[in-house]
Parts: C-alpha cells; sequence; structure tokens
C-alpha cells in the first residue's frame, strides 16, 4: 500500500445516513456521527490530510468541518474525479497516496484512482464490490470511525494517536 496522506470523505451515505432533513424555512438538517468525527481527528492527528467532496451543497456541512477541523471542502462537485484529482494537485500528492470513502456510484471514480477505497457496509453493491474494504457499519452510523481506524492501523499509526487515551 503507498503511504496514504489525505483521506476523503463523501457526506450524505458516509458521513451521514445519507438522510436529508429540509425544514419549512429551506433550512436542510444532516445527523453526523460524534464517533466518525473523533476518528477523523484521530486522522488529523497523525499527520493525514482529510478532505470531503459531495455532490451537495450545504452550511450544515462547512459547520461540521470547520468544527472537525478539515481544512478541504469541495461542495457541489458534479464530477468528484475531477474535484479528487484538483485536490491533490493542491495537495501536491499523487492520487494513489489517498484513500477515499464513498457510497454510491458517483464516488466510484475517483475511488478507481486512489490507492485505498472504503465503502460502509450500506452503499451500494456495485460500490461495495469496487472498494478495498467494506466497513461492517453503515453510513453516519461509525462507518467513518472504523475506516479511520482500519487505515491508522494499516500504516502503523494507530497505536501513537491512541497512546494519549491509555489504549
Amino acid at each position: 500500500m503507498n503511504r496514504i496522506s489525505c483521506m476523503v470523505f463523501d457526506v450524505d451515505g458516509v458521513l451521514t445516513d445519507g438522510g436529508i432533513t429540509i425544514t419549512d424555512a429551506g433550512d436542510e438538517i444532516k445527523t453526523f456521527n460524534s464517533r466518525d468525527g473523533h476518528g477523523i481527528k484521530l486522522l488529523l492527528r497523525a499527520g493525514i490530510q482529510v478532505a470531503i467532496i459531495t455532490g451537495r451543497s450545504s452550511r450544515v456541512v462547512e459547520h461540521r468541518a470547520r468544527e472537525l477541523g478539515i481544512q478541504y471542502v469541495i461542495q457541489g462537485s458534479k464530477d468528484k474525479k475531477e474535484a479528487l484529482l484538483d485536490l491533490a494537485e493542491r495537495l501536491g500528492i499523487e492520487p494513489s497516496n489517498m484513500a477515499y470513502m464513498g457510497d454510491d456510484v458517483v464516488d466510484l471514480p475517483a475511488m478507481a484512482l486512489c490507492g485505498l477505497s472504503f465503502a460502509p457496509a450500506d452503499a451500494l453493491e456495485v460500490v461495495k464490490e469496487r472498494s478495498d474494504v467494506v466497513t461492517a457499519r453503515e453510513g453516519g452510523k461509525g462507518a467513518a470511525r472504523e475506516a479511520a481506524e482500519i487505515l491508522l492501523k494499516r500504516m502503523g499509526l494507530y497505536e501513537q494517536v491512541m497512546e494519549r487515551y491509555g489504549v
């Protein structure tokens, strides 16, 4: 496995369960899992950049990313492969040094470029079939945390980041 220096997450169906609530006022509500958030923080502590590429645009995603310290947020992406290539160029890395977690067919072109790909347990079958790792947990229910821990373990960084917790 190439050294992964950036982990990219889709939002709907990965960092959330895919549900989208829209209020009468037109505000969008998404529910994020706190364990997934901590997994993202673990990646950042290990020196792995974290990015979001999502097809929708939502202020709630901006808020959550800011809260977690995610610097790279690409919203409204109609072509996730191009977004990933642009991100790789901005970071000065090859896509093969990136990991990607997606759940739907729109994620497949970007996932195919990456050195490692993940899908949540409830992703579409075709996405799971083409992923390197399918998590036991579903999107928005700990799948991102599970992917983060798998990546950290594969890279030999898990013990280092968990040391502060006495694990």
